[in-house]
């Protein structure tokens, strides 16, 4: 398996050649559990995971494509849970260091929480999961963005292009 480090090289390069984080190659060479590093001691690692779960709801928000593993597919891909249970441990750490990130991140899952039916997409994901995220995080973060909040984020990350 490839290290984070290597990943993040890899993440920053195609986001710079496509211009953005929509349409890059989440379940293929940018598969990691970047989930693991949302509390790493490294900025670097640490921003850079996030920006990666930013990048895998805007996938799937935008409807470009669908990053998450929802447990019926023949290959693997993020596991949603992982990610939502690690951001939401974490959360009022992620919201101090990197408040836009956060903003971007709360952002889209309030937009995928309205839009889609978690429980049904995801029927091996408990429900009291994304109860927890609907209340704890989206009842109580959502706020009207700009668009220089998602450069803004990109910044926080190292990752401007």
């Amino acid at each position: 398996m490839s290290s984070i480090n290597e990943k993040l090289v890899l993440l920053h390069n195609e986001i710079i050649t496509m211009g953005g984080i929509i349409d890059l190659d989440w379940c293929g060479k940018l598969l990691y559990p970047y989930y693991k590093h949302f509390n790493d001691d490294n900025f670097r690692y640490r921003a850079g995971s996030l920006t990666a779960f930013s990048g895998l709801l805007f996938e799937w928000e935008d409807e470009s494509g669908f990053p998450f593993y929802t447990g019926v597919e023949e290959y693997d891909c993020h596991h949603f849970d992982k990610y939502l249970k690690e951001f939401l441990k974490y959360s009022s750490d992620i919201k101090k260091q990197y408040p836009n990130i956060y903003f971007v991140i709360i952002e889209s899952l309030n937009n995928l929480n309205k839009r889609e039916d978690w429980e049904n997409t995801f029927p091996n994901i408990t429900s009291d999961l994304f109860s927890s995220i609907r209340k704890e995080l989206l009842e109580t973060d959502v706020q009207k963005s700009n668009d220089e909040v998602y450069y803004l984020a990109l910044k926080e990350a190292g990752m401007s292009f």
